[in-house]
């Protein structure tokens, strides 16, 4: 899943290989895999992230750090942000972000702002969007988000580059962070915000917006949700994971999704699907990031494979993994907003049969929904391809123009 998910700039990024050559017998194998790391900034200093303690009151969204980020992308002010939150316990925690603004004066009424929910790119705390500059590339529609006069905020999600498990694609608590995020654009003085915003992401950023769109009312209802876009977003986790395990990126959203979940969900036992050689592998593979654009994934791989076997049956179909995949399946509550959702039909991650499903939900929970796929156009590719479109889609939402429906 992208990056989210994915742009075709690769020179932003510095490739180290580190190679892994682990069996483990009736289990798991990694036969090789590359850990590609931040590109050319000066690394942040481990300060920002750290959680102050005690960890002072506060409303959802105060701001405990920021500092302002070197070379920000032209046209822009840029600054890291350490924000008060919740973690997936419900417990308060400080949870970062990377929050760009126009260098230019705001309006009076305030600037709208775009929650940009990143895609995949790793589970571990070093992997965060907001430690490198690498992922400036990545930024779907930011150029025209910025002429429009938006503030842009990137949340990290709790566990990356701040403490803690990162909650992989639990639902509630993603979209706690991206709307906590929200609320610090409009405490952080100078993004000059107001409260109207729209969530976009691609892939496990698509399932953030859409779960931020299904908590926004309940969790922040002072905040004014304009819409919802999301592209190839993981929908029907049980099917995602199973359609994807024989492939490679497949197999590692897998051990992302067991290391993680494990940690999340106190009822979840590694030890019953994977021997114990099986385990330390899926830690190691935990351990490492992916690169913002993950066509070139396969290239650092060196053309190995990682393969994935289970002690007895996957657990995408036992319970309680089951019934929690469900729980984490965005649908289940309807979006009160317009949605935008965009599909490559080249898409070999996330399937356009499973996407179509998802609109139909969507249609008959009468949502506004407009679905547009995309001929010749691959996951990697999504975010790069659409954006165009996508960004002309919410500054619409912004003018309070009405939206089309594909219902």
């Amino acid at each position: 899943m992208e990056a989210h998910d994915g742009d075709a700039l690769r020179s932003f990024w510095r490739r180290r290989r580190r190679v892994i050559v682990i069996t483990a017998i009736g289990a798991l194998a990694v036969v090789a895999i590359a850990r590609l790391l931040h590109s050319d900034e000066t690394p942040v200093t481990n300060a920002l992230y750290e959680q102050p303690e005690p960890l002072a009151g506060g409303p959802p969204g105060a701001i405990l750090r920021s500092e302002a980020v070197s070379r920000p992308p032209s046209g822009s002010k840029a600054f890291r942000i350490l924000y008060l939150s919740r973690s997936y316990t419900g417990r308060p925690a400080a949870l970062s972000a990377l929050l760009f603004v126009p260098d230019r004066p705001a309006p009076v009424t305030g600037r709208n702002v775009v929650a940009l929910t990143h895609g995949t790119v790793g589970v571990a705390r070093e992997c965060a969007v907001s430690s490198g500059r690498s992922f400036f590339a990545h930024l779907d529609g930011f150029e025209r988000f910025m002429r429009a006069g938006y503030a842009v905020v990137v949340p990290d999600d709790e566990g990356l580059g701040t403490r803690g498990p990162h909650p992989y694609l639990v639902g509630a608590a993603t979209a706690h962070a991206t709307l906590d995020a929200v609320r610090a654009t409009r405490r952080f003085k100078p993004a000059g915000a107001s409260a109207r915003f729209i969530a976009w992401g691609v892939g496990q950023g698509g399932h953030a917006a859409l779960f931020t769109g299904q908590e926004a009312d309940t969790y922040a209802p002072e905040l004014e949700l304009a819409g919802v876009a999301a592209g190839a977003p993981a929908t029907g986790l049980r099917r995602l994971l199973q359609t994807n395990r024989d492939t490679t990126f497949g197999r590692v959203l897998a051990a992302y999704t067991l290391a993680t979940w494990s940690r999340v969900y106190p009822q979840l036992r590694l030890e019953r699907i994977l021997s114990r050689p099986a385990r330390e592998v899926v830690g190691q593979v935990s351990r490492l990031c992916l690169p913002a654009d993950h066509g070139a994934l396969e290239a650092a791989l060196g053309g190995q494979s990682v393969q994935l076997t289970y002690r007895t049956r996957q657990p995408w179909n036992t319970q309680p993994w089951r019934g929690l995949l469900d729980r984490n399946s965005p649908g289940a509550t309807a979006i009160p907003v317009p949605v935008i959702v965009t599909q490559g039909a080249d898409d070999r991650v996330v399937l356009p049969a499973l996407t179509a499903r998802f609109v139909r939900r969507l249609c008959r929970q009468g949502t506004t929904v407009q679905y547009r796929p995309s001929r010749r156009v691959a996951h990697v590719d999504l975010g790069e391809k659409t954006s165009p479109y996508v960004s002309k889609w919410i500054v619409g939402r912004f003018a309070g123009k009405r939206a089309r429906s594909s219902c």
